[in-house]
């Protein structure tokens, strides 16, 4: 296992050390993905923080409490003082105004005020007012639980005085944990359609990691086939077995460094809103990476049967985008498999970017754990196998 691993990761850092690689592997998917994010701009997962930035122009112990509500209700908070708000931009804004806490205590009327951008989605402003309210629900169910009376009607310019200790009550029932909560689903087998960012982002990052490694992999194992490199290679120490392991281990390495690249530029992009994109990977990180080692497993099979099938440098370039752009359009990374024919759904099932696409949406979009990943690990990893046995067969080592 030594041997096949100082080989695989030699042929690794030859790979990432052309130019040309550098290039299709860091700078065009990431194009790739803000662009369509952007034309393709949608909802993205439903279970993922929205960003809001708050103005607290009052500053007082009940704003600073709303405001911590507010970052437990699925909330993203930037929060800023009025002065530095007219200079920042915002996607969605929330206006705290003076005199906040004072109003409250004295059980006189308040109004927030929420603005939002031109260039905000429409799907996350929704779920940013029903977000919204359900933290006001909350935190007025707080006050009411308090029982404080208001004061005396006669004297509505006087400063409300709150003792330590009840002060204290009240912002322990604001930081409670709710009492009732309530799980929703989609009925029957309805759920949303994957659009925008959700689509487009986890689609790209499928697709490249099969484009960058069955392109640039294939052309490598075609040119060291031809070259009399892999005969070379046969006369040393190396048995043919760990020659092939090597080459499978460093294509699956690939792959899994161009996904680790998107995940990072899919994360830096919602991070960082760029041209109003909302987007993350959610809180199930692990079982992303989980789901893609089989795909990537799939994807170096795939491409050592493509080198041993291919004859020359150009038809493993033209025909290396050819399929990676078929099983792309067939999985699913283009556009949602739900508004694909009926009989290209059940053809997706036989293309592994199918599966890999199956584990992205379950975990990102969907918000599945553990049981989103099992089926298509193992679906996966039978791609992985047939493919490599396939390969091992075609490819040619000895002269």
């Amino acid at each position: 296992m030594r041997r096949i691993l100082h080989l695989a990761l030699h042929d690794s850092r030859l790979f990432l050390a052309r130019r040309e690689n550098f290039f299709f592997m860091f700078i065009m998917p990431t194009m790739f993905m803000l662009f369509f994010s952007v034309v393709l701009r949608g909802g993205g997962p439903t279970d993922v923080k929205v960003f809001l930035q708050v103005v607290d122009a009052d500053d007082g112990f009940l704003s600073r409490a709303f405001i911590d509500q507010l970052e437990t209700g699925q909330f993203e908070v930037t929060v800023l003082d009025a002065a530095a708000a007219d200079t920042t931009a915002y996607l969605r804004r929330l206006v705290i105004p003076a005199g906040f806490t004072d109003d409250v205590l004295a059980h006189r009327e308040v109004k927030l005020t929420l603005t939002k951008s031109a260039g905000s989605d429409l799907q996350y402003d929704a779920a940013a007012e029903v977000r919204l309210r359900q933290v006001q629900a909350r935190f007025l169910g707080a006050l009411v639980r308090w029982g404080r009376t208001a004061p005396d009607s006669s004297a509505p310019a006087a400063v409300p005085v709150v003792a330590p200790a009840d002060r204290d009550r009240l912002l322990a029932l604001l930081a409670a944990q709710p009492v009732v909560t309530v799980d929703q689903e989609f009925a029957g087998t309805g759920r949303p359609v994957p659009s925008g960012a959700g689509q487009s982002v986890p689609g790209m990052l499928t697709m490249f990691m099969v484009m960058t490694v069955a392109i640039g992999g294939a052309e490598s194992l075609t040119r060291e086939k031809l070259g009399g490199t892999l005969s070379r290679l046969a006369t040393t120490t190396f048995s043919r077995g760990e020659i092939l392991g090597g080459k499978l281990l460093h294509l699956g390495l690939v792959a899994m460094v161009q996904a680790m690249v998107l995940m990072a530029a899919g994360q830096a992009i919602g991070h960082w809103h760029l041209f109003g994109i909302d987007f993350s990977w959610g809180p199930h990180f692990g079982f992303i990476v989980l789901g893609l080692v089989p795909y990537a497993f799939a994807v170096a099979g795939l491409t050592l049967l493509l080198g041993g099938l291919f004859r020359t440098t150009q038809q493993a370039e033209s025909l290396g985008w050819l399929v990676g752009m078929v099983l792309a359009a067939m999985g699913g990374c283009w556009w949602p498999l739900e508004i694909m024919p009926h009989g290209a759904q059940v053809a997706a099932a036989f293309f592994p970017t199918y599966w890999a696409m199956k584990v992205l949406h379950g975990v990102v979009t969907f918000g599945h754990g553990l049981d989103a990943v099992g089926l298509p690990m193992i679906v996966l990893t039978i791609f992985g196998i047939v493919f490599a046995w396939l390969g091992a067969r075609t490819m040619k080592v000895s002269g």
